[in-house]
């Protein structure tokens, strides 16, 4: 189904950021601060993005937590290190500050990951450009990223911090974390169902697949009740029912937020999310990257493939859709990104 000619000029399309190409002396700062933190992906006709040809490569789980688990614990070692020496606690503000900076570091270096393997390896659909943000929504998805800084690891703190305990983190953290994760994997596949089957939930989630081609900035590009419900409700709610302590709650918050970049950075490659992937791989149920990106590029209001850490809901509730650039005969388990 096509979208809207009234939303044409604000959806998401190809060759839509050549605003960024306007001298720096007419660009908004909002504009500025996106071209200067990269987190807009070179353009077609900036760089020559390889086109598909062979099998799929992949970025297991272990490959991938090389790259994640040394800087996802590092506050923790941090911080522990810190109250064993001085006999001091964090101040819940201090922390929380340090905490800001620290994630967005890490996100910035997630992106730059993404980023280069997109580069060297393309993007699924390959034949098809990337979609790019028009200038009149850079503030949105800029406040979006604003919201996302500062609320997400407030709700860590309000749920769980507790200064004078020491950072500890169990040897059962993988199953927990997996266990966290398809709880609110469950909350989610549901409210994200509502919003294509309801028709006045819809209006909420239509503007976020107007883009049919994401690229991981544009995880960002919803209306607000879904940002709220995706920041704080479908954790909160996982929170009551499977509570964490704060430092596995926040390892858990990086990762999640990993994977939902990675789920809209469109990139050729076989990439299974993280947290619950070990476990559901041998029974076929783990989330891939082109899992999510199929259910923007064939979804409209009929769509399918709606849990966004797991296959695991969709498979037992009869959503989950067939995959067609990493179906199994189509990936090289030999070939690593």
């Amino acid at each position: 189904m096509t979208v809207a000619a009234s939303k044409k000029d604000e959806r998401p399309r190809e060759g839509a950021d050549s605003w960024k190409h306007k001298p720096v002396s007419e660009q908004s700062m909002i504009e500025y601060l996106l071209i200067k933190r990269n987190i807009l992906i070179p353009s077609a006709d900036e760089f020559k993005y390889p086109k598909p040809t062979g099998k799929v490569p992949v970025n297991l789980e272990w490959e991938q937590q090389k790259r994640l688990f040394p800087v996802a614990i590092l506050p923790i070692l941090a911080r522990w290190l810190f109250m064993k020496t001085t006999g001091y606690s964090v101040n819940p503000i201090v922390l929380y500050l340090l905490t800001i900076v620290y994630n967005q570091l890490f996100v910035r270096r997630h992106y730059k990951y993404l980023i280069s393997l997109s580069k060297k390896h393309g993007f699924l659909d390959g034949e098809v450009g990337r979609d790019a943000l028009p200038e009149n929504m850079t503030w949105k998805v800029f406040r979006e990223f604003a919201q996302g800084a500062l609320v997400r690891p407030l709700m860590v703190f309000v749920l769980a911090y507790n200064r004078y305990e020491l950072p500890h983190l169990s040897l059962w953290l993988p199953v927990q974390l997996a266990i966290f994760t398809l709880i609110a994997d469950f909350v989610y596949y549901w409210a994200h169902r509502a919003t294509h089957e309801v028709t006045s939930l819809w209006r909420y989630h239509q503007r976020h697949h107007t883009t049919k081609h994401p690229v991981a900035y544009l995880l960002g590009f919803a209306d607000e009740p879904q940002e709220v419900f995706d920041a704080l409700v479908s954790p909160v709610l996982a929170f009551l029912m499977y509570p964490l302590g704060f430092d596995a709650l926040y390892m858990w918050s990086l990762y999640f937020n990993s994977v939902e970049i990675m789920g809209h950075a469109g990139i050729r490659a076989y990439m299974p999310a993280i947290l619950t992937s070990p476990l559901l791989r041998p029974f076929g149920l783990e989330l891939v990257l082109e899992d999510h990106d199929l259910h923007h590029r064939f979804g409209w209001r009929d769509s399918y493939n709606y849990g966004k850490q797991s296959m695991f809901w969709d498979n037992i509730f009869g959503t989950m859709g067939e995959r067609v650039e990493t179906a199994e005969a189509n990936v090289d388990y030999s070939l690593t990104v």
